[in-house]
């Protein structure tokens, strides 16, 4: 089987279920965004493949592919019902909560804004934060026409978004990189 198959030469894309749509859809895009996503988390996890949380992230790159699955339906809930598509389970948003909560209890109380940056693999993670709220602004128009994505996949994303950059910080902790501080121009010192 080749890997390229010509149809998509003219601008368009098949959904899972045959329908025919322009490769600028809001569902293409949505779910290009997810991939992009899931590529980032990746770079993440090879720039620390021993860091705290590898496995957990391996286990949301594959909620990612789910999610990527559901969205290129043409019908996610019909799919869903006939057992054609994964299930995202809503338990997988308290999952990341109390990953979340795990991390915030070793780290120091925010009382800023940070910096995007330390280590590499906390660099990477804040990447993959911005790119996760770009698809969680890709997904939301699309609740309007298949709402049942509210149920689970829209709360998993942004979840998700509080995760990595909770992790990040984490991250960067374990590696000694000091969080750089926002300091607006009002609030610094002549000698800084």
């Amino acid at each position: 089987m080749k890997i390229y198959t010509k149809t998509g030469d003219k601008g368009e894309t098949r959904l899972y279920g045959g329908v025919t749509v322009d490769k600028h859809d809001e569902r293409v895009v949505a779910y290009g965004t997810v991939d992009e996503l899931n590529a980032v988390l990746g770079v993440a996890i090879t720039a620390d493949p021993d860091g705290p949380g590898v496995d957990g992230l391996r286990e949301v790159q594959s909620d990612l592919l789910t999610i990527g699955a559901l969205l290129a339906a043409a019908d996610p809930e019909r799919a869903r019902r006939k057992g054609n598509l994964p299930e995202l389970p809503p338990e997988r948003v308290t999952d990341l909560e109390d990953w979340i909560d795990r991390l915030d209890a070793d780290l120091e109380p925010l009382d800023a804004f940070i910096l995007p940056g330390g280590s590499p693999a906390g660099a990477h993670l804040h990447v993959a934060r911005t790119v996760c709220r770009r698809a969680e602004r890709a997904i939301t128009p699309l609740l309007e026409v298949h709402p049942g994505l509210g149920d689970a996949v829209v709360p998993y994303i942004n979840r998700l978004s509080d995760l990595l950059f909770t992790l990040a910080r984490s991250v960067n902790t374990v590696a000694g990189a000091k969080e750089a501080r926002w300091e607006p121009m009002r609030r610094r010192t002549p000698d800084r």
